[in-house]
């Protein structure tokens, strides 16, 4: 049944709303379960290739990328290879914001939207899109469901951060088969319903943020829960190791953990080996030292993103702010030509838990306050279990009606017995580390 459910979804029904909405993300998809099993040396070739058509179009298009090559002395035609990228100065969001989004995007013929993304930094950053480039990496997002063992249709269970789905999300929901849950509530009272939808439906798979699978996983265990599911597939933030044992120990399977940013990049996922492959189909991953260099193999750099697919807003050579260790590791036994990273070790963050025993997880936060264009970049201070201060460096002035705003839309998404105060700042200080801290726990909540 699931077998014939996916051949009409892969053959007619979704092949058919890329055609309303312009996304061909299933062309994209055949596509990249083709080219995944390429060698090694065509992949290289396609992405340079790639590579040189994406360069041309910034510069060509973008007032961004032309500026920044006409100031650092390069032409396109110096961009051959992804080994020529180094001659491109690298760019960060603070950059791109200055001009954004007059000088950092183009027009590319089909309407644009607004995507805001502050990961685990607490600062709000925004991209364009266009359906095109939604559907490039959301192709390959089901590609990485794939090697889990998922088809699409299958039903599955998913926590995330919107709740109140549009129309268009239920509709993708229901053809998909998912169930979705909010990463906003997580005490036990909505735990006990997940694992309720989980029995009702026999779903086997489940996906979401770690921090939110691991608090289902440890409600589960508490309640002696023995029936496996067949994958798990985490996401958004740094899956811990105590979080992964304690979901593969609960469910009696395997976690694939898959690793992208929130501007629209894929950037690696799992394989069945437990090996991160890049996605080198749709990014160039550079590990690279605080002096811009790159770094061996086994060591930790700051990675660097070069998307392919240029969409309204192209990003090349784009600091995403995560840390990566490069892999020496040669062909995987998977059978995959595209290359392997070893691990991603920036984006770890703290869980607040509340007096009703919610858990607050680092999207919770992203979630909501995103949504908040004066706010630049914001960090969450708790002082005692019902007791936390948000301080906001803003972007411009913020009212007391505003302030109001934040407080109601943090306190009505499973906080409401916490009492927020909104601390307007000049400056939010960095760590002794030198890194922006976006947690602060006063109180050690965790144990």
């Amino acid at each position: 049944m699931n077998s014939l459910k996916n051949t009409i979804l892969k053959r007619m029904i979704l092949p058919v709303g890329d055609l309303v909405f312009g996304q061909r993300m299933m062309s994209r998809l055949k596509f990249l379960e083709n080219a995944q099993w390429w060698e090694p040396d065509r992949i290289t070739n396609w992405q340079n290739n790639e590579l040189q058509k994406l360069v041309q179009v910034a510069y060509t298009e973008v007032p961004f990328y032309r500026q920044l090559f006409d100031q650092s002395s390069i032409k396109p035609d110096d961009i051959k290879s992804a080994k020529d990228l180094y001659k491109i100065p690298i760019v960060t969001k603070e950059m791109l914001r200055k001009g954004y989004p007059t000088l950092t995007t183009r027009k590319t013929g089909q309407r644009t939207y607004e995507a805001g993304t502050s990961g685990s930094t607490g600062k709000n950053f925004f991209v364009q899109e266009d359906a095109y480039t939604a559907g490039w990496y959301r192709a390959t997002f089901l590609l990485s469901q794939e090697w889990s063992g998922w088809s699409i249709g299958e039903p599955h269970l998913q926590t995330g951060i919107t709740p109140n789905r549009s129309k268009d999300r239920r509709l993708k929901d229901w053809i998909l088969g998912c169930h979705y849950y909010s990463a906003y509530s997580l005490d036990d009272e909505h735990l006990a319903e997940m694992l309720s939808e989980i029995n009702k439906h026999n779903l086997k798979y489940v996906w979401g943020y770690p921090g939110s699978l691991y608090y289902l996983a440890r409600y589960a265990s508490s309640q002696g829960w023995n029936r496996p599911l067949k994958s798990v597939v985490t996401w958004g933030d740094m899956l811990q190791s105590h979080y992964r044992q304690m979901i593969e120990t609960t469910f009696k399977t395997r976690v694939f953990d898959t690793y992208g940013c929130g501007e629209g990049i894929q950037i690696s996922a799992q394989c069945e080996q437990g090996n991160y492959h890049l996605h080198s189909f749709d990014v160039i991953v550079e590990f690279l030292d605080d002096a811009g260099n790159p770094v061996s193999a086994g060591k930790p750099g700051n990675i660097v993103v070069t998307r392919l697919h240029p969409g309204p807003m192209p990003l090349i050579r784009y600091a995403v702010g995560d840390i990566g260790i490069p892999s020496s590791q040669g062909p995987c036994a998977c059978g995959r030509g595209l290359p392997i990273m070893k691990s991603v070790q920036g984006r770890s963050a703290d869980v607040i838990i509340t007096p009703s025993g919610n858990r607050l997880i680092v999207h919770y936060f992203t979630g909501i306050l995103e949504h908040f264009k004066e706010i630049d970049t914001f960090q969450v201070v708790q002082h005692a279990p019902g007791r936390i201060t948000v301080r906001i460096l803003p972007k411009e002035t913020i009212s007391e009606s505003l302030i109001r705003e934040m407080v109601n839309a943090l306190k009505s998404h499973g906080a409401s017995d916490v009492a927020f105060n909104i601390e307007i700042v000049d400056a939010i200080p960095l760590s002794p580390a030198g890194k922006h801290r976006f947690i602060i726990n006063e109180q050690d909540l965790l144990k």
